[in-house]
């Protein structure tokens, strides 16, 4: 079978792409013709002008390049073993449009490919360009949000019932649906848990590190609550504490531990090398899952459904940071439990993607 996947290409997340990259691997592992379709649309947040920069900004920038190393050529190097088509991205309803029958299916998926706060509201991840209910099919999007408002609303319950095939990553997406449409659909994991965890280590690349144990500390937005809680069990239980990105202040200082230039393969060597990870990124999560990491990893009061959700299927709230963590003793996570569940979880998400694609 012919698959397009719709996602994040050419993104500068490391779960973006490492999602794109696991439901890439788990189709073309099963014998199928997968491409990921080029699409990056200008709406999406990775890729909107942001203004006119100050001449503060301007400073910042041009010291920066000393000291923090640019991320663009490992992503770059890490995305060539994907196909993708076209090899020139495209960016508009006319071009996107004009591949579609190309595919016999299209999915679209994984990621916030749902989100209107990441997306812009980008009616084609809806796969509004296509005509085709046989060839429509999500696999783990997540919405990102508790519910769908504002004008499209309605526009969005339609395209979504004109799916052949539909699924969510989180509880309250499906909830969503089923709102919208009337339909019920199942929730699946993230296509980075489908993979074997011997896959990632294929993957992942080590980087020179500062001799001795250390806690990776990666998070999606800053949070001063949670960066002092790492330093503070670092300096407990005599580990280094090791930052990927932060602020141009600590690069410059001998005793901090950023790290810049870190692409996907990077990232998983970070995780994989590490005691314990301090997160409260998704994917931060999901991989120290993969690779059975003990791990702490904090709500805030714009968490979305998809960390909540994955942090209640396997049961992991002993691992969560708030308020009431007054102690920094450090985590067990029973993973004899948590490898059990996941394997559940993965035989009910590949059956659901067999059915994508067998018909």
């Amino acid at each position: 079978m012919k698959i397009g996947i719709l996602t994040f290409p050419n993104s500068p997340s490391h779960g973006a792409s490492l999602q794109m990259f696991g439901l890439y691997y788990t189709l073309l592992k099963k014998g199928h013709d997968v491409e990921i379709i080029n699409y990056t649309s200008p709406r999406v947040i990775h890729r909107r002008k942001n203004g006119k920069k100050t001449l503060r900004s301007r400073m910042v920038g041009f010291v920066s390049g000393f000291f923090v190393k640019s991320s663009k050529k490992p992503f770059e190097d890490f995305e060539k073993q994907i196909k993708m088509f076209p090899q020139t991205p495209i960016g508009t309803t006319d071009e996107i449009k004009a591949i579609a029958s190309r595919y016999d299916r299209i999915i679209v998926g994984s990621d916030q490919v749902w989100n209107p706060v990441v997306t812009g509201g980008d009616l084609n991840f809806y796969l509004k360009f296509s005509d085709n209910p046989m060839q429509k099919a999500s696999y783990a999007p997540s919405f990102g949000i508790s519910e769908v408002t504002g004008n499209d609303k309605d526009e969005i319950a339609e395209l979504l019932a004109d799916f052949k095939y539909l699924c969510v990553r989180e509880k309250r997406g499906a909830e969503i649906i089923k709102e919208l449409t009337g339909k019920d659909v199942p929730v699946v994991i993230d296509p980075t848990l489908l993979v074997e965890k011997s896959v990632w280590e294929e993957k992942k690349k080590n980087i020179k590190l500062p001799k001795g144990k250390y806690v990776l500390f990666y998070t999606i937005k800053p949070s001063p609550k949670l960066k002092k809680f790492a330093q503070d069990f670092c300096d407990k239980h005599n580990y280094t504490l090791i930052t990927i990105g932060g602020r141009l202040r600590e690069f410059i200082r001998w005793d901090k531990h950023p790290v810049s230039g870190i692409g996907p393969a990077e990232f998983l060597g970070l995780v994989n090398g590490a005691e314990y990870v301090v997160t409260n990124s998704f994917h931060g999560t999901a991989f120290s899952i993969i690779f059975n990491k003990n791990f702490y990893v904090e709500y805030s009061s714009d968490t979305n459904s998809r960390l909540t959700n994955i942090v209640d299927t396997f049961k992991l709230s002993n691992c969560v940071v708030n308020e009431d963590t007054l102690q920094v003793e450090p985590v067990k996570v029973d993973y004899e439990n948590v490898n059990r569940i996941l394997k559940k979880e993965k035989d009910k998400s590949l059956n659901y993607l067999e059915a994508v694609v067998s018909e």
